[in-house]
């Protein structure tokens, strides 16, 4: 999987799972549709989808579930890498690596310029790709399985409709559970390319915190 692909799906998916989780709640407000006709074609669903995708990125929602995996993911990298460097290091030089992404970076840089690196990382787009859309499911899930039982309640009145909202909530629980998942496996992989910087470029990264660190003020 590519990063481009990566990037479309973070759009697309979230946007595709609101949309489908209320198609139900217009047939129990009487509008009758078939998938592929009218504004439910295929291509036209796509915009739609893509098109609340974005305003879900933008606004950062996955960002409630997925920040504390993230630091723990860049965490273990970051952590790693300081192992893998043969000096003694202060608290200070501690902090003033980790500070600004600069280990991040220094990771990234020998993932982009080595070929082994850049094909694992294949296995870390589509990785991602899950750990997101499983937060994703489990957001909109929760927020849908909400919104269906409150409306069964107050307004259809239909045990069928909060019956929707208790299997979204189920949907919800099961997508944490896989969210929880992705996050070890990232971990895992993110340890195999550690592995593979302490096998063939020790030297290099010694060199590139060296450079670093000279510019500790």
């Amino acid at each position: 999987m590519t990063r481009t692909t990566l990037k479309f799906i973070r759009l697309f998916v979230p946007g595709l799972i609101l949309v489908l989780e209320f198609l139900p709640l217009l047939k129990f407000a009487g509008q009758n549709f078939t998938i592929n006709q009218g504004w439910l074609s295929y291509s036209f669903l796509t915009l739609i989808a893509v098109g609340i995708g974005a305003f879900y990125h933008i606004n950062n929602f996955r960002y409630f579930v997925t920040n504390a995996s993230h630091k723990r993911i860049d965490l273990n990298i970051m952590n790693s890498l300081l192992k893998l460097y043969p000096k003694p290091l202060s608290q200070a030089q501690h902090n003033f690596l980790k500070d600004k992404k600069r280990l991040k970076n220094i990771f990234y840089n020998f993932i982009d310029n080595d070929k082994s690196l850049t094909a694992k990382s294949e296995n870390v787009y589509f990785n991602g790709a899950l750990w997101t859309s499983t937060a994703d499911a489990f957001i909109i899930s929760t927020f849908s399985a909400i919104v269906y039982v409150i409306a069964g309640k107050l307004v259809f009145h239909q045990k069928e409709v909060w019956l929707w909202g208790i299997l979204f909530a189920g949907i919800a629980l099961i997508a944490i559970l896989l969210h929880i998942l992705t996050i070890f496996k990232h971990i895992n992989i993110g340890n195999e390319q550690l592995e593979f910087i302490e096998t063939t470029k020790l030297k290099e990264l010694e060199t590139k915190v060296d450079e670093i660190l000279q510019q500790l003020p």
